[in-house]
């Protein structure tokens, strides 16, 4: 299969410091402190950030492609060289074809003109004849539904409908690689639909698709393949689900961090210094499978002895109320703390909990009355992973849409 768009080592740096904008004054002042250095043959170093670091990929004719990553990853550059607006400042890429592009809200449009005249100079420029634009005009002007304001300039449409017409002559303007920026999430449910739909349709009749979105339920069920973006590079790349997966473990563990850094709690005469994570072979870690058992470390230093306290541990998904409570008292356990440091640990079976990062809880109360030694509060966090394979439609994405809780289960039918 031949190859539509292909990135190979490609960077991008911005243009950095300076003057915002480009003026004689600024360029001598630049060319008059770089003088000395050109005397001597020294050549500058690239300033400004890098967007793009070497990354390479290949999308093939005919494939729905995702770029996935956090805001400043690199996605939108890597449309921009892939349209044309931009080029690449190292490496080379390549497109095949004519490009139709919707990258942010407006694209593509003018708006001075109307919604008439934008479809007639967006073909012209894509280089079509007027035959060929006008047996597609009603389509677009049809799949937009803004037959009503066709003769309004863009400037008066709200940003909801410079999307539609946008998206509308991009992907019906025959184009042979159709890139999609997150400007969707602008639209509509409704119009998201038809979107979603069209994108579709241009993958089944052999057309290539580059769609960047954070919808991660969208980029499952439309791309075939992908890659990850971390800081301009690629992280992760090959089957989406695999590049899914990679990702939504990425963000996981970066909530998992932010939540895990509690420091000492204290109460009366009482301090947990830190609490620690481990797993069945004793080895401190914070990220588990559904279904692995832990044990749960709480290292404390007590002022003078304490006598059967009792102490409870939770795990919560961030909302209101423990998914998991373990308690002494429940189990009737009770044993003294002497004036020093110690470590109190309990150990939780195998936990059926799905894909996602949760809070621990802990509190420990006196023997007598229940009272409060150390409050209720927020010691760490820890992380079920997403599992290698996921099995069925949505079966990366779709968890987060589910219960935290997990049991194993079947379905069946009675033909009775």
């Amino acid at each position: 299969m031949t190859w539509a768009v292909r990135f190979e080592d490609v960077s991008k740096r911005y243009r950095g410091g300076g003057a915002r904008y480009a003026s004689l004054r600024h360029d001598l002042s630049a060319l008059i402190r770089r003088l000395p250095e050109r005397l001597r043959g020294v050549r500058a170093a690239p300033r400004g950030p890098l967007a793009l670091d070497e990354v390479s990929f290949e999308v093939r004719d005919g494939e729905s492609f995702a770029i996935i990553g956090p805001n400043g990853a690199g996605k939108t550059t890597a449309l921009k060289i892939i349209s044309r607006i931009t080029y690449p400042t190292g490496g080379r890429a390549r497109v095949r074809g004519r490009v139709g592009a919707l990258i942010e809200v407006g694209s593509g449009v003018h708006p001075e003109l109307t919604a008439r005249e934008n479809i007639w100079l967006y073909g012209q420029i894509l280089g079509m004849s007027k035959a060929e634009v006008r047996r597609r005009f009603d389509e677009i002007v049809e799949f937009a539904e803004l037959g009503h304001v066709l003769d309004t300039p863009v400037k008066m449409y709200s940003s909801g409908m410079q999307l539609r017409l946008g998206f509308s002559i991009a992907s019906h303007l025959d184009p042979d690689v159709f890139v999609v920026d997150e400007a969707l999430a602008v639209g509509d449910a409704g119009f998201q639909a038809k979107c979603v739909e069209r994108m579709t349709k241009l993958v089944g009749e052999g057309r290539s698709l580059l769609f960047v979105s954070h919808n991660l339920s969208a980029v499952e069920a439309i791309c075939e393949r992908g890659i990850f973006l971390l800081d301009g590079r690629v992280e992760a790349e090959g089957d989406i689900r695999h590049v899914l997966v990679s990702y939504t473990n990425w963000v996981d563990e970066g909530e998992r961090r932010r939540k895990g850094a509690a420091g000492a709690v204290s109460g009366r005469g009482l301090t947990i210094e830190q609490v620690t994570v481990h797993g069945e072979d004793g080895d401190e870690r914070y990220v588990f499978s559904t279904g692995e058992p832990l044990e749960v470390r709480l290292h404390l230093s007590a002022e003078q002895t304490i006598r059967s306290p009792w102490f409870s541990i939770g795990i919560s998904d961030g909302r209101p109320g423990a998914l998991i409570l373990c308690s002494m008292l429940e189990k009737g356990q009770a044993f003294d703390i002497a004036e020093g440091r110690h470590t109190v640990s309990c150990r939780l079976a195998p936990l059926p909990l799905g894909p996602r990062t949760y809070e621990l809880w802990m509190s420990v109360r006196e023997a007598v009355g229940a009272a409060d030694l150390v409050d209720w509060s927020c010691v760490g966090s820890i992380r079920i992973k997403m599992p290698d394979e996921a099995a069925g439609p949505g079966g990366v994405t779709a968890p987060w849409m589910y219960g935290p809780v997990r049991v194993e289960h079947g379905w069946s039918l009675d033909e009775g």
